[in-house]
C-alpha cells in the first residue's frame, strides 16, 4: 500500500508523529530537551516556558487520545469490514471463473474433470489449453465460440450478472481510497452490463468471447498477456 495515495492516512501519521514529538519535548522532565540541546546546540529559552510546555503537552496528549479512539471506533471496524467484503468478492470471483470454465469445457469437450477445471484457473494453463488446435486449424476456443448453444449462453450470462452484482455491491458499500481499483471495477461492471443482451448472433458471441478471453487468459490490448490476474490484483488493492 502506498500511503501517498491515501491523504487521510498520511495526515493521521503526521498528527501521530508530531503529537508524539511534542509530548516528549514538552514533558515536565526536560530529559528530551536537554538531550536535544546537548546534541544539536539548539537550546531555545522561552518566557513562561513551564506554562507553554504544559499547554503543548496537554494538546499532544489530547491529540493522541483522540487519534487512538478514532482508530478504535472508526478505522478498525472499517478495516475489518473491508477485509470481509474483499474476501467475499474474491470468493465470488473465483467461483465465477470456475463455473465459467466448466461451461467452456462442457461445450468444447462435452464434459470435464474437477482436476482439469481447477488447473485451468491458472491463466497460463487456460491460454495453453484453449489456444490448442483441435480440428481444421481451429483452436479449442474457436470451438467454444462456434458451438455454444442457448442453454450454455444463458448460464454464462447468469454467472456474469452474479459477478456484476457483487462488484456493484462493493462499489456502493466500500469507500475505495485508491483510484486504480475503483476505476477498474467501474469499467468491469460496465463491460459486464454491456453483455446482458448477448444472443447467439455470431458477432455478438465474438464480442462475448473477447471479453471472456481478456478475463480468463489475461489478455490486454495494450500490454499483451499479463503475468498476473488483474481482477485479483485490483480486488486486493480495495
Amino acid at each position: 500500500m502506498n500511503i501517498f495515495k491515501r491523504p487521510l492516512d498520511l495526515a493521521l501519521w503526521a498528527i501521530f508523529i508530531t503529537s508524539l514529538a511534542i509530548l516528549f519535548l514538552a514533558h515536565e522532565d526536560p530529559f528530551v530537551r536537554d538531550a536535544l540541546c546537548s546534541r544539536t546546540g539548539f537550546c531555545p529559552v522561552v518566557a513562561n516556558a513551564k506554562a507553554w510546555n504544559k499547554i503543548f503537552y496537554d494538546l499532544a496528549v489530547g491529540a493522541l487520545v483522540a487519534l487512538f479512539f478514532y482508530l478504535l471506533v472508526v478505522r478498525l471496524p472499517d478495516y475489518l469490514r473491508r477485509r470481509r467484503l474483499k474476501r467475499n468478492l474474491r470468493r465470488h470471483y473465483r467461483a465465477f471463473r470456475e463455473d465459467c470454465i466448466q461451461i467452456m469445457l462442457a461445450v468444447t469437450d462435452h464434459g470435464y474433470t474437477t482436476e482439469l477445471s481447477e488447473s485451468l484457473m491458472n491463466q497460463q494453463k487456460f491460454r495453453a489449453y484453449f489456444d490448442e488446435n483441435v480440428a481444421d486449424r481451429r483452436t479449442r476456443w474457436d470451438e467454444f465460440i462456434n458451438n455454444v448453444n442457448e442453454f450454455w449462453l444463458n448460464e454464462l450470462l447468469i454467472n456474469l450478472q452474479t459477478l456484476r452484482d457483487e462488484v456493484a455491491f462493493i462499489l456502493n458499500n466500500v469507500d475505495i481510497p485508491s483510484e486504480d481499483p475503483f476505476e477498474f471495477l467501474k469499467r468491469l461492471s460496465a463491460a459486464i452490463y454491456s453483455m446482458k443482451d448477448i444472443t447467439l448472433d455470431y458477432d455478438e458471441l465474438k464480442s462475448l468471447g473477447r471479453f471472456l478471453w481478456t478475463v480468463f487468459a489475461g489478455w490486454d490490448i495494450v500490454d499483451g498477456y499479463r503475468k498476473e490476474d488483474i481482477v485479483e490484483r485490483m480486488i486486493e488493492e480495495i
